[in-house]
Order: C-alpha cells, then sequence, then structure tokens
C-alpha cells in the first residue's frame, strides 16, 4: 500500500514484469545515472515495477537476482514524482516488502540483500529493519522480512 502525501490515503499496489519499453515510455525521465537496460540482459535478474492498481503510471522500480540463499537487490528506484515534490510515500519500503516477499515465494526465508549508499545506511536500518553487516552491504532477516510484508503488503 501506499500512502497519497496530500490526502493521506491509502493505495493499493500491484507489481508487474518492467519491461523495455517502459524505460523510453514511463521512465524516460528518470535518474539517467540508473542504467535499468543492463539488467534486461542477467539472466536471474527479475525486474518489477509498482503502480497503483488500475493506473499504469510506474511509482517505482526494482531489479531482483536470485541467489543461492537470498534475494539480492540490485537496483531500487522511487519515480521522480515521489521524490521531489513527493505524491506517494512508502514506496522505497513497499518495494523492498515486495523483495523480501519474493524471497519467500523463493524458499529463501525473506532473506535479501543489498548495497547501501554509505549516507542511507541509517535510513535503511531505520525504515526497512535492515542490518549493515559491513561495507553497505545490509540484510533483512526472515523476522525483520515478515514485518516488511506486513506493514507494506498486507
Amino acid at each position: 500500500m501506499l500512502v497519497h502525501i496530500k490526502n493521506k490515503e491509502l493505495y493499493a499496489v500491484n507489481f508487474l514484469p518492467l519491461l523495455l519499453h517502459d524505460l523510453q515510455g514511463n521512465m524516460a525521465e528518470w535518474e539517467d545515472t540508473f542504467d535499468w537496460g543492463i539488467y534486461f540482459t542477467y539472466r536471474n535478474v527479475e525486474l518489477h515495477k509498482l503502480v497503483i492498481q488500475g493506473d499504469d503510471m510506474i511509482q517505482g522500480a526494482i531489479a531482483l537476482e536470485r541467489r543461492e540463499d537470498h534475494v539480492y537487490v540490485h537496483l531500487i528506484e522511487s519515480a521522480p514524482h515521489n521524490r521531489f515534490g513527493k505524491i506517494f510515500d512508502f514506496v522505497g519500503e513497499t518495494l523492498i516488502a515486495f523483495a523480501c516477499q519474493r524471497s519467500l515465494d523463493l524458499g529463501f526465508e525473506g532473506f535479501v540483500a543489498f548495497d547501501a549508499k554509505t549516507q542511507l545506511i541509517a535510513y535503511y536500518a531505520r525504515n526497512m529493519f535492515a542490518t549493515h553487516i559491513g561495507g553497505g552491504r545490509m540484510i533483512i532477516n526472515e523476522t525483520n522480512a515478515r514485518k516488511l510484508i506486513m506493514l507494506y503488503l498486507k
């Protein structure tokens, strides 16, 4: 669920496959420092977009990789309209909760890992219950994965 900043209403979401044409469409004006296109060439990477039910505007996107015993998040991004002059809140948390759900679905007990920029480590620890294990690497364990799923997907 996403929360509309102005009216505080909750909006149900869907996760759909991110398609190559989304990069030239809805995502054409997104951050150009992130190259979403390269992830279409990776074998074990899943690309998903977050949309409000009944609306095709992309609110955020995530690139996940199935690893041996966990899901690794390569890239996560909120749409510019949810970063600057924010329309919806909790986009990042909802995307991470989705990664936790995928981990459960794949039999990895909700374990998720990702690399955080130094300035975001405290944010991920506080808001997404992630643990910093060094070098920017963050992990989410089963207990915290289930918390995120209950908070943002149920």
